[in-house]
């Protein structure tokens, strides 16, 4: 768990870094955004404000675009390369209840995967009439020392904006971490004494095993009376097998070789 945790925050710390370094879109009420994706990566929006409270992104095309969202900050990316999955919409609605829409498009080829939404005014009212008020010989240096108040200002309000996100998203996490779940010791070559531990963050099932040289387990799980195969990625560094949703019950087989797995209520503190 102090690995997923640590690694959840070397993650928005990168994010951090990125944040600042972002392609820069003007914003105006009632404007739509045209950013792109790719495969496997995925694309950064920065918003001027934090999502509204107890909502979500609205994707359009949500079966074949993944995203997710902590504060001020989206992440969106295509699953597939089918041509139906070419494009999607994209909309949040900030703390003021304004709206950000985004028209995103699958690339095979992306220069920047990070966008960052600013108010499309340079200058406040305030500092427009600053600059109207002196003689056409300061205007240089006016010019400049705005420049400068403008962007300390601006990076001082992207940092509080991100070490908020991170430590609001890290109290989140650690809130939803669910452990209580059981399972029996597994039969056949692969299946036998198989798993480590296992838990889940609300939205997906993490399954850690001992050894993964012996071959990979399919997901299987009942959904509405009927059982399917569950989508499941299985990364060999931190040897944890990743299953999007969470389950009452579900087992793990290949061919001969089966584990069942079950959860103790199917219950849990929410999807955030």
């Amino acid at each position: 768990m102090k690995t997923m945790l640590s690694a959840l925050v070397i993650t928005f710390i990168s994010s951090s870094v990125a944040a600042i370094e972002c392609n820069r879109l003007n914003h105006e009420d009632g404007q739509t955004h045209v950013v792109n994706s790719m495969i496997n990566n995925y694309t950064h929006i920065e918003l001027p404000e934090n999502i509204m409270q107890n909502t979500d992104p609205i994707v359009g095309n949500s079966k074949l675009w993944l995203t997710d969202s902590a504060g001020p900050h989206i992440y969106i990316k295509p699953t597939t390369e089918l041509k139906l999955g070419q494009s999607t919409s994209l909309s949040a609605v900030g703390m003021s209840g304004k709206s950000y829409d985004f028209k995103v498009y699958r690339k095979k080829n992306v220069k920047s995967n990070c966008y960052r939404l600013v108010d499309g005014l340079i200058f406040s009212s305030k500092q427009r009439k600053a600059l109207t008020l002196k003689r056409p010989t300061d205007t240089s240096s006016v010019l400049a020392s705005l420049w400068r108040e403008k962007y300390m200002t601006e990076k001082k309000n992207t940092s509080d904006k991100i070490k908020s996100a991170v430590l609001k998203a890290l109290r989140r996490y650690r809130h939803n971490i669910y452990t209580r779940y059981t399972w029996d010791q597994g039969s056949g070559f692969i299946g036998k004494n198989l798993i480590s531990d296992i838990y889940d963050d609300g939205r997906f099932t993490f399954i850690r095993v001992y050894n993964y040289n012996k071959g990979l387990m399919m997901v299987e799980a009942t959904l509405s009376g009927q059982t399917e195969m569950v989508h499941a990625k299985f990364d060999p560094l931190t040897k944890l097998y990743m299953i999007a949703g969470i389950f009452p019950e579900f087992k793990l087989k290949y061919s001969d070789s089966t584990v069942e797995v079950g959860r103790a209520d199917n219950t849990t503190q929410g999807a955030y």
